[in-house]
Parts: C-alpha cells; sequence; structure tokens
C-alpha cells in the first residue's frame, strides 16, 4: 500500500481513483447542501470543493492537491465525514468556485432595486465604492493587465487577465450594474449620463507608494455598457533590454542596429505582445543630455525623464503624421512614433530615416518579413523601404513556467517529433504542477519570443527587386537566421516556457520555415 494511502486512512481521508472525472462533476450544479459544507474562503485558499456525498455519507471533493493532507483533515473535523479526495485541474475548481458559490458581496446591502450612483466623491466609505476599490486593488495585487465588467442578461462577470489569460474573479448582482458603471466614470472624468456611446477616460489611483493609472474603455452592448480597464502601474519602471530574455548574439544585434546614426527600426506584433514594452526598453538605453529625442504616442504610457513625449489628439487634428511634421523642425536625433498605422505616417517616418535621424516604431505585423510587405502594401516605394530600414524586431509573449511549483517530465514521442522538425533534441522538459503562487495554474509571468531580421546588402537587393515573402523566407533560412518558430522551442527546450505555450508560436509559423 502506498505510504500517501496510509496516511490519507490514518486521519479520515481516503485517496481513490474514481471510475468518473472531477472534471465532469465540475462541470455540472453543485448541491447548496454540499457547498454549505465547506466554505467559500476555505475552498478558495485550498482550491479544494465538493462534488457529491455516496450512500457510505463520504464526501467527494475536488482538490488540486489531493495530498494536502493538513487541509483535508481540516475538513474532516469541520463536516464529520470521510473525505474522498480527487486531484482535479486548480484552474477548473477556481472556476467551479466563483461559478456555483454564492457572492461575497452583501446583495441585501444593495437592495433589490436599481441603485442610484453616488457623485459626492469625498464619501468614500459607500458600499459601491468600497466596492469598486476591492475589485480594482485585487486585480493589482494579481499584477492584472486588464479588469472585465462585462454584462449579461442576470449579473455583471468582472474578470481580469494575468499573464496574457482572462480569469473570473466575481459575479455582481445585475442591479448594481448602473451604479459601478457610474462610479467607473466618476473616477474617469467621464459623462455619467451617457450609455449610448462609447467613451474614453482615464484615472488614478494611489495604493501604498504606489501610483496606479487606469485606462477606461466603455462600449454600450445589448446587457448594458461594458466597461474594460486598463492597468499600468508606475512603480515598476522601464525595463532593461536584458530583461527581455534576448539570446546573448540575438541582444548584440539589436544594440548593434541602436548605436547607427540613421535608419528606422520596427518593432513588430500583434496587439499584446510587448512591442511598447521593448521601444520603452529601448528608448531608456538611448536616453542621453548629449542627444534629442522626442516621441509621439497614443497615449503616452509612461514617462520617461530627459525625453520630449507628445500625446496625440486627433480631435485636434493633433495626428500621428501631423505631430511627426512639427517634430522634425525641433532638431531631434532620435524619434519614437508609437505606431505606424496608415502611409502618410509610414511615408514620414521613412523619409525622416534618411536624413540623419534614427526612427524607433511599431506595427502590426504578424513576423519580420511580412512586414516588409506591408510597408509596400502602404504605398511607400520598394527603393524607400530598402534603403531606410536597418532592421526589424518581430515578438510574441507567451506564458512562463511557475518557478515555485516547476517540475521535469520525460519527453513524450510526439513532443520529439515537434523537436525534431526543429533539429533540436532534449529528454526531458518542464511544466508547473500549480501552486498558491502562480493560482494553480503552473504559470507565472511571461517571457518574449523574438526573431530579429537584420537589413544586409543582399536584403536591400531583394525589397527593391521586391522579391516576394516565400522567397525571402528561404533566403533568410539558408543564411541561418533564427525565425520566432526555433525561439519559441529553445525556450521551451531550456525551461522558459512548455510546449503548450510553444505550440502558439509553432502554429503560426509558414510552412516554408522549416523547409
Amino acid at each position: 500500500m502506498k505510504i500517501s494511502m496510509i496516511r490519507g486512512n490514518l486521519i479520515g481521508v481516503k485517496v481513490v481513483e474514481n471510475d468518473r472525472q472531477p472534471s465532469e462533476w465540475l462541470n455540472e450544479k453543485i448541491a447548496k447542501e454540499l457547498l454549505d459544507l465547506i466554505p467559500r474562503s476555505f475552498a478558495l485558499e485550498h482550491t479544494v470543493i465538493p462534488i457529491r456525498r455516496d450512500s457510505n455519507n463520504q464526501l467527494h471533493v475536488a482538490i488540486n492537491n489531493p495530498f494536502n493532507f493538513s487541509a483535508l483533515n481540516d475538513l474532516r473535523l469541520k463536516t464529520g465525514m470521510l473525505i474522498i479526495p480527487q486531484k482535479a485541474n486548480g484552474a477548473d475548481i477556481h472556476q467551479a468556485i466563483i461559478r456555483e458559490y454564492p457572492s461575497e458581496i452583501n446583495i441585501n446591502e444593495f437592495g433589490d432595486g436599481e441603485i442610484e450612483a453616488e457623485t459626492n466623491e469625498e464619501q468614500e466609505d459607500t458600499p459601491i465604492i468600497k466596492l469598486v476599490n476591492s475589485l480594482i486593488q485585487e486585480a493589482i495585487n494579481h499584477q492584472a493587465s486588464d479588469i472585465h465588467f462585462d454584462p449579461q442578461k442576470k449579473f455583471v462577470s468582472v474578470r481580469m487577465r494575468v499573464d496574457g489569460v482572462l480569469r473570473e474573479i466575481e459575479k455582481l448582482p445585475k442591479n448594481i450594474q448602473p451604479s459601478v458603471n457610474s462610479r467607473l466614470k466618476i473616477i474617469s472624468d467621464l459623462d455619467i449620463t451617457e450609455n449610448r456611446v462609447p467613451q474614453d477616460g482615464s484615472a488614478q489611483m494611489k495604493t501604498g507608494k504606489r501610483i496606479i493609472d487606469l485606462r477606461l474603455s466603455i462600449l454600450p452592448t445589448i446587457h448594458g455598457e461594458k466597461v474594460v480597464i486598463r492597468i499600468m502601474d508606475r512603480s515598476i519602471g522601464i525595463r532593461n533590454l536584458e530583461d527581455f530574455n534576448f539570446k546573448k548574439e540575438r541582444l548584440v544585434l539589436f544594440r548593434q542596429l541602436l548605436a547607427q546614426p540613421h535608419g528606422i527600426i520596427l518593432v513588430t506584433g500583434p496587439t499584446g505582445s510587448g512591442k511598447s514594452s521593448t521601444l520603452y526598453a529601448a528608448l531608456n538605453e538611448l536616453n542621453d543630455p548629449k542627444r534629442n529625442l522626442i516621441t509621439v504616442e497614443d497615449p503616452v504610457e509612461y514617462q520617461l525623464g530627459g525625453i520630449n513625449q507628445v500625446a496625440v489628439n486627433a480631435s485636434i487634428g493633433m495626428t500621428f503624421s501631423s505631430t511627426l511634421r512639427a517634430m522634425l523642425r525641433q532638431d531631434p536625433d532620435i524619434i519614437m512614433v508609437g505606431e505606424i498605422r496608415d502611409s502618410e505616417t509610414a511615408e514620414i517616418a521613412i523619409r525622416a530615416s534618411m536624413t540623419g535621424h534614427l526612427v524607433l516604431s511599431t506595427i502590426h505585423t504578424n513576423d519580420s518579413v511580412t512586414t516588409i510587405s506591408r510597408l509596400i502594401d502602404m504605398e511607400i516605394p520598394p527603393f524607400l523601404v530598402a534603403n531606410s530600414l536597418t532592421g526589424i524586431l518581430s515578438q510574441r509573449l507567451v506564458r512562463t513556467v511557475c518557478q515555485n511549483c516547476k517540475t521535469a517530465y520525460p519527453i513524450s514521442e510526439e513532443e520529439k517529433v515537434i523537436l525534431n522538425r526543429y533539429g533540436r533534441t532534449s529528454e526531458q522538459l518542464y511544466r508547473g504542477q500549480g501552486c498558491v503562487k502562480c493560482a494553480y495554474t503552473g504559470y507565472a509571468g511571461r517571457i518574449a519570443i523574438q526573431e530579429l531580421l537584420i537589413v544586409t546588402a543582399a536584403m536591400r537587393k531583394m525589397i527593391t527587386e521586391n522579391v516576394n515573402s516565400d522567397e525571402m523566407i528561404r533566403y533568410l533560412k539558408q543564411k541561418g537566421m533564427p525565425f520566432l518558430a526555433d525561439d519559441a522551442i529553445d525556450k521551451v527546450i531550456a525551461g522558459f516556457t512548455t510546449i503548450e505555450e510553444g505550440m502558439k508560436i509553432i502554429a503560426t509559423e509558414g510552412s516554408l520555415v522549416n523547409e
């Protein structure tokens, strides 16, 4: 008999394998009398939830760690029943707890009717203000990047995005939705009487010594206004380029690009791929009193001392292109354009890079090679692209394995095939088992997956001749340039991330990359 089973039996815990998977029970409605046996706070703390009571009056629970005998013994003492733990995914249990347990918010405190918004900002102790502050604070504590208030027919789902993944944290009573929205509008100086059109605003929140910037977006839906809050923690500061897990040789090449006196460097990727963070790190490295650095952004996300930062304001005609023209009359050495969105901005930026300025910018493309095609599609003449572009850094973000619960496991045959496709081998890979520190997801934080295209003389010739992307990819592979998928595989093998996260990158790579 296993030691764990002996120990479990001694404290009244029976460790068994059940013929029905816990995930099946978690997807079903759980009886209220079962939920009453385990307090919501205990369930959240230990990632455990009751799923059924059998004919022998034994309580079956889904738990992330079935050998957490301290928690299981507490359950036995609380319930007076024999506890039968069944291992289940921590994230699934968390979702079931949020779904099944009544909200800890005192619904009776708000009543049954619609709550009127409190417009007196001095009354910071009202229930609605406390509620909004606590939800924002919880998201900050979990290092969330966004909070979503999603209106549904009978309730409001509150979710936060942590490491790129949305997780539900609360269900609010439907009757307090207008009051919550009004409070959010008040702190961001928006019109509380308007609920028919989208609105955007901003606010600040102080927590301890930290100042948190909040950017709000409000969108009317069929069930009311959906609110999304972007959280930006000023205390984190600007990271250094070393913090982005560049491969050593790639970081050397990128710094060589930054050291050039002119030309345009583009950072590419989809929304949320860390493009702006990389640009800020580059600007931080270039920041020098001997240089005149100017940025044009929408909006200014982080304030950098010693750099002139300009926020666009389209409502008064202050667009990227018009601001960029004005900046060129300010004797700049280095220009950062937050994003190239149109052909006019692209052409001005490219021509600026050919007249003695170093230009940094971002653009929404899938990889470095398609960035070239994108610029040409924006009606920028190929010869201008060829003579101005010095390098393209393409990147994605994937979740990193939680270092607190990281464990190695033998590689499967299927995983071997994936690694072999990219000329790599390994006997083991890594994943997180799930723990309190990572909310039982196995992941904590994110890491950048990158590829860096250096525009050489041969590449300039190909761009000028408008060679198609497939031929460029073949040429770059022959020259040994690592692509996004290569970097993803290397970081999977090194244990930075999992094969599942790596596959998100590999799946988007074109077949020609590995021919």
